[in-house]
């Protein structure tokens, strides 16, 4: 379907749904704030990759870090920092090669996870309050049919920008599957702006993009085969509510 000359060309929406990645202050900042403030390993750096967010329904902040030391040493760090933040509860943990270290208190919970590398360790830094006092949600406001199961829902606030990236599974085919989406969007008075085929994995199987726009709403959806379920649908909406 053609876009109408007014709307937002699709090399701009693809600038403006990536901006949503730094968000910082906005709707979540009263509870982001609250969160302790991780610093960086030694003689190493971090970088934000979103100052103020919600996975599904939880508040936290995310950033990942690079360091010169090994593993071990960034953990055994951070442990002798948390006794700075006051009672803690510690556990260390190994992941898939990872090494984890959890630090918990009643109002917070603070994972360091790295992993090493070439130069080093590399790894993120997550601060989240505590889980068990908030409830767990996955709802959203985005149009979808009902075939399409919502699993994860990140929520992201930058001074009023609202964004939202949704990872949902259908066991319909994804060309089924998009035309459902499409057509919950049309009815929800949204403007399709391309749909298009795309090629998920060397033996041949193809996903679909779908770009729509409402108003100042910009969204992208990606359906493609999911490679660990071959009769399940993985999905993957990038949506900038505002």
């Amino acid at each position: 379907m053609q876009a109408h000359r007014t709307m937002v060309p699709c090399s701009t929406l693809l600038l403006l749904l990536s901006a949503f990645v730094n968000a910082r202050a906005g709707a979540l900042a009263h509870l982001t704030a609250q969160l302790p403030e991780v610093p960086a390993p030694p003689q190493g750096e971090v970088q934000w990759v979103a100052h103020s967010m919600r996975m599904n329904g939880l508040p936290m902040t995310l950033k990942v870090f690079r360091s010169p030391l090994p593993p071990d040493e960034i953990l055994s760090y951070y442990e002798s920092q948390s006794q700075r933040w006051g009672h803690n509860e510690l556990r260390r943990s190994i992941v898939r090669g990872s090494r984890i270290l959890a630090i918990r208190s009643s109002r917070y919970l603070i994972t360091i996870e790295a992993s090493e590398s070439v130069a080093g360790s590399e790894g993120t830094i997550t601060v989240s309050g505590a889980p068990e006092n908030f409830v767990a949600s996955t709802t959203t406001q985005f149009p979808h049919p009902q075939s399409a199961r919502v699993l994860n829902r990140q929520e992201y606030d930058d001074a009023g920008v609202e964004a939202e990236h949704l990872s949902l599974a259908s066991t319909r085919s994804a060309p089924l599957e998009a035309e459902a989406f499409i057509d919950e969007l049309t009815r929800a008075g949204w403007q399709i702006l391309r749909r298009a085929p795309m090629q998920t994995s060397s033996r041949g199987a193809r996903g679909i993009v779908v770009e729509a726009q409402h108003g100042a709403e910009l969204a992208q959806l990606t359906l493609q085969p999911d490679q660990s379920r071959l009769a399940t649908t993985a999905i993957i909406v990038v949506w900038r509510k505002s």
